[in-house]
């Protein structure tokens, strides 16, 4: 039984030593698919509209209405969210400021204007298609449903 063991073992290791081969290096990662392209997002301007990426403009009007959907699930839930704490926002942008990077998701309330903005952009776009809209406001001021529910 002990050398049966022993064997197992040496063939375990064997087989890492032939995958950690020397000189080997793995195919480089190809991010672009055939099948799947990723997603843009436009821009939001200086005075607040939010501007459609070509990929946006190109949705249809189920998977704009999906999004807008799931954007208004997000920010109905806006309430329970835990804020972001001064301390936070002011070390954030020191080593932000030092290192580079994005400060991104720490003003939540312009995030949560990015996305008002962005909703009024695609329901104009739904109008545009010949859709039904989606009424924001009262959307957004339906109670949001439980986390369980589905």
């Amino acid at each position: 039984m002990p050398a049966r063991a022993l064997i197992c073992c040496i063939l375990l290791l064997l087989a890492a030593c032939a995958a950690a081969m020397p000189g080997y290096t793995p195919p480089p990662f190809k991010e672009e698919s055939k099948l799947v392209k990723p997603m843009t997002s436009g821009d939001v301007s200086p005075d607040g509209v939010y501007h459609l990426s070509g990929h946006e403009k190109a949705l249809d009007c189920r998977r704009l209405k999906g999004s807008m959907l799931v954007t208004i699930s997000r920010l109905r839930h806006k309430s329970t969210e835990v804020g972001t704490s001064t301390i936070a926002k002011g070390t954030s942008n020191t080593v932000t400021s030092i290192f580079g990077g994005s400060a991104k998701g720490l003003d939540r309330e312009a995030e949560y204007a990015r996305d008002r903005a962005r909703l009024e952009a695609y329901n104009r776009q739904l109008a545009a298609k010949s859709c039904a809209t989606v009424d924001i406001e009262a959307e957004l001021a339906a109670p949001p449903e439980p986390d369980g529910k589905k």
